[in-house]
């Protein structure tokens, strides 16, 4: 493989071992923004704070781009042996952002470097807060969209499942909408020895979480892809007592927005009749912050597939099924053209790697060399060569 000049490289490794070393976690990342900020001011690089975010800007004119990566950390105690393992008990940097941030902080220093060259704007989003909601891009975009408004942004995502130094790319719908579903059944407790005196909440939870699963077996086209999984439980605290209350917590991921909608539609309307069989009550928390599919711009990411292929060789690059994580990278692209593509960090001498939130998740740096091309390579693509 061909690479760019490995002192950018060697950049991004240092940069992003301090940041795995120094994990924090959603909104809480001050000493990632304060490190940042130094090593942007270091090399006279412009930027604004926006809580723990930051927005670095290179060169003039009207043309703009922005790339993006995320801070965060979670709450994941790292089990890598890694010599610049996390110093912080309890987080981790277990989902790549790490290697994200590392890459485009170097990116922001190289194009320092050739700012006299650039032919526009250049914006890099450094986004807190990736892992939770409401999230950093809904933060960060309000600012993002101030003139110059980019013409294109573009952010890559580790991925164990390719090859280090792989990209992976998928026109349309490659990330799943994420949605939380937040409810409760509520009754009269009693004995368990009478149940006769009460409503029985378990029962009534056990047959919602079997409805739960009809939504994407028999109401859902099966060409869709969509996710429902009930992941918490909790009600009662005695074998003799049935609960007045239980409370769920689980998720709902799909790749069709409009389907995301009718998903949770078709809970309103069904759960509070399958409850009151038994007595009881439904209620949903109707949390609104959850996150829309991710959709790749289709012309920007075919011609981003034929024009990769030329950068980083024909092996180098490979088509992507669609993937049920979710990304609030999709929250930028409902109102900027752009892609995100995949990078595989899978060691050459590894069959298979510990998945993404892992504590032994040890992504392989030398991916990093191929993440920089895109990055570079996508900014020179749209202020040089005019796409978008």
């Amino acid at each position: 493989m061909i690479f760019m000049d490995l002192s950018v490289y060697e950049l991004a490794v240092e940069f992003r071992r301090h940041f795995h070393r120094y994990p924090e976690v959603s909104m809480q990342e001050t000493g990632t923004r304060d490190y940042i900020c130094g090593v942007l001011k270091r090399y006279g690089i412009a930027y604004q704070v926006f809580g723990t975010g930051i927005i670095a800007r290179i060169g003039q004119g009207e043309r703009c781009v922005a790339i993006r990566g995320e801070m965060d950390a979670l709450k994941v105690t790292e089990e890598t042996g890694l010599s610049y393992a996390s110093a912080h008990k309890g987080v981790m940097h277990a989902c790549g952002h790490d290697m994200h941030l590392g890459m485009v902080l170097a990116v922001a220093v190289a194009l320092k470097e050739q700012e006299m060259h650039l032919k526009g704007v250049v914006k890099v989003v450094f986004q807190p807060s990736e892992e939770k909601r409401p999230g950093g891009a809904r933060l960060l975009l309000p600012e993002l969209l101030k003139a110059p408004r980019p013409q294109a942004i573009f952010a890559q995502h580790v991925y164990p499942g390719l090859k280090s130094g792989v990209v992976g790319l998928r026109p349309g719908a490659f990330f799943a909408s994420s949605d939380n579903v937040i409810c409760s059944v509520k009754g009269k407790g009693t004995h368990a020895a009478m149940p006769q005196n009460g409503s029985d909440t378990i029962l009534a939870t056990a047959c919602l979480i079997q409805f739960y699963q009809t939504l994407v077996t028999k109401f859902r086209n099966p060409l869709t892809p969509a996710v429902v999984s009930v992941t918490s439980v909790h009600g009662g605290t005695a074998n003799n007592v049935i609960p007045d209350r239980v409370e769920m917590l689980g998720t709902v991921r799909t790749h069709d927005n409009v389907l995301r909608d009718r998903i949770f539609e078709w809970m309103d309307e069904k759960s509070e009749a399958i409850c009151s069989l038994y007595g009881c009550h439904y209620c949903r928390n109707k949390a609104t912050d959850g996150l829309p599919v991710l959709m790749n711009d289709r012309k920007l990411t075919e011609e981003l597939r034929s024009s990769s292929a030329e950068w980083l060789g024909a092996e180098q690059v490979v088509d992507m099924e669609p993937l049920m994580l979710g990304e609030d990278f999709a929250i930028y692209l409902q109102e900027i053209p752009g892609v995100m593509w995949v990078l595989g960090v899978c060691p050459p001498e590894q069959e298979i790697m510990p998945p993404l939130h892992s504590p032994k998740f040890a992504p392989d740096e030398r991916a990093m060399e191929n993440g920089i091309r895109m990055l570079r390579k996508c900014i020179d693509w749209v202020l040089d060569d005019g796409m978008c």
